[in-house]
């Protein structure tokens, strides 16, 4: 059978999703003894989902090629041997249903110049072939099952997605790096209890003495469900004149910005105003604090070892990542030490970590995740940056997709057509703030170099 691709794609997604399972899978096996059973319940909860996933996308497998294989069997229509049937009426007649590549409705390579913005906006004036090509986009993706096509809000076509990374934009470095788990399809509030006084055991004094006893009890900590959105008015002569032009410039900006935004958030957001809580302003995190007026690389190395040992004595857990501006991490790099480098290159062992393509990227053993999101304004002279040490394991986002809306009456009297992107996401970074380090002060000024 000659796969369509549809079922090529269903097939990519579904080996995707076995692949996730499996690498959940090898997770749960590696960890620890002492692991908490929330941290496994965790793990567990992920393993289950993906399971659903493996499930769903085979479901979805398997009616593709029953459908391709539907197709394939349609016979030829037959010629009746009617009088008056000739030249196109018997080609007519004899057209048999081929079934061969079908490429997605919406793609970049698109001879057909159809555009996904352009079709929101015909079949909101009542165009059927617009509102049958979104539907038929819709199939293709299926899996997805926020969209609502009555009220105009369609998932972006793939091809799209493909093309965000080539924007010249940071994006979200440290947002991907922290572990996800689903967003609830109703509420504002996420509740997420925390103990706060734990029981106690002790050496029995004596047979028949009192075992110890501490009540357990807690509180509960709730994050909000945070909007991050954003729009752009576009003339419905550039829409409709330039495309699919303007889909691509458009779309890939927005989602550009909102991957920045988000990002931002999790790293710095004050919590108020609709912002996450990010990580730099969780109340109780560690905090190293690094006061140079001529710093060296040899000087701050002792300052992620205090982040890193405060972690494991307050969390007593050990710390995974450290999250560092670019220009940090090049000037970590680039500074020597009075005999060797630091950060090692090739096989040299003599160093505190090693370095690549200009960058640290491991330091005392641990996974650096360079982020341009990190500011570079803080502190008195307001051009130091700073550096996070954090175990990633405490921290949860929750994120929906990010989904297109059009408005066109809005603007309808000076032909415009509004564009708009929205998506939904909750954070979950004060679960365990001992788990949080951050490193400033005088010495993370602007390096030179």
């Amino acid at each position: 059978m000659k796969l369509t691709t549809q079922v090529e794609e269903a097939r990519t997604l579904l080996e995707e999703s076995i692949e996730r399972l499996d690498e959940q899978d090898v997770k749960i096996q590696a960890l620890p003894d002492d692991t908490p059973d929330e941290e496994r319940e965790f793990h567990g909860g992920l393993f289950a989902k993906y399971q659903e996933d493996v499930s769903r996308r085979r479901e979805t497998l398997e009616r593709l090629i029953a459908i391709q294989k539907a197709r394939e069997t349609i016979p030829p229509l037959e010629d009746d041997g009617g009088e008056g049937d000739s030249g196109d009426g018997d080609v007519a007649r004899r057209v048999r249903v081929a079934v061969g590549q079908e490429p997605a409705t919406y793609r970049a390579n698109n001879n057909d110049k159809v555009s996904f913005f352009g079709d929101l906006v015909a079949a909101r004036k009542g165009d059927p072939v617009a509102a049958e090509r979104l539907a038929r986009h819709q199939q293709e993706t299926r899996d997805v099952t926020t969209a609502d096509p009555g009220a105009g809000v369609f998932v972006p076509p793939v091809y799209l997605a493909d093309m965000w990374a080539d924007l010249p934009r940071e994006g979200r470095p440290f947002a991907d790096a922290v572990p996800k788990m689903p967003l609830p399809d109703t509420g504002m509030t996420i509740t997420v209890p925390r103990v706060t006084t734990g029981t106690t055991t002790a050496i029995q004094a004596s047979e028949n003495a009192a075992a110890s006893e501490t009540d357990i009890d807690g509180t509960l900590l709730s994050v909000g469900v945070r909007t991050i959105a954003g729009q752009n008015d576009v003339s419905l002569q550039a829409l409709e004149r330039t495309m699919p032009g303007m889909d691509f410039l458009i779309f890939q900006d927005l989602r550009a910005d909102y991957d920045e935004q988000i990002d931002t958030q999790l790293l710095q957001g004050s919590g108020a105003s609709g912002q996450h809580l990010g990580i730099d302003t969780v109340v109780g995190i560690n905090t190293v604090t690094y006061t140079d007026a001529s710093p060296t690389a040899a000087e701050f190395v002792p300052k992620i070892y205090d982040a890193i040992q405060q972690i494991a004595a307050g969390r007593f857990r050990r710390a995974d990542a450290i999250v560092i501006h670019p220009r940090r991490a090049a000037w970590l790099a680039s500074n020597l030490s009075s005999t060797f480098p630091l950060f090692q290159l090739g096989v040299l062992q003599q160093a505190a970590g090693s370095q690549q393509a200009g960058f640290v990227d491991n330091f005392a053993g641990l996974r650096v995740i360079i982020d341009a999101n990190i500011s570079t304004e803080i502190g008195a002279s307001t051009d130091e940056d700073q550096v996070f040490v954090v175990r990633l394991a405490d921290l949860f986002l929750l994120e929906g997709p990010l989904r297109v809306r059009v408005f066109e009456d809005v603007l309808s009297g000076t032909l415009q057509v509004r564009l708009q992107v929205v998506a939904y996401s909750a954070f979950i970074s004060g679960r365990q703030p001992e788990a949080i380090a951050r490193i400033r002060g005088t010495g993370l000024k602007a390096p030179t170099f």
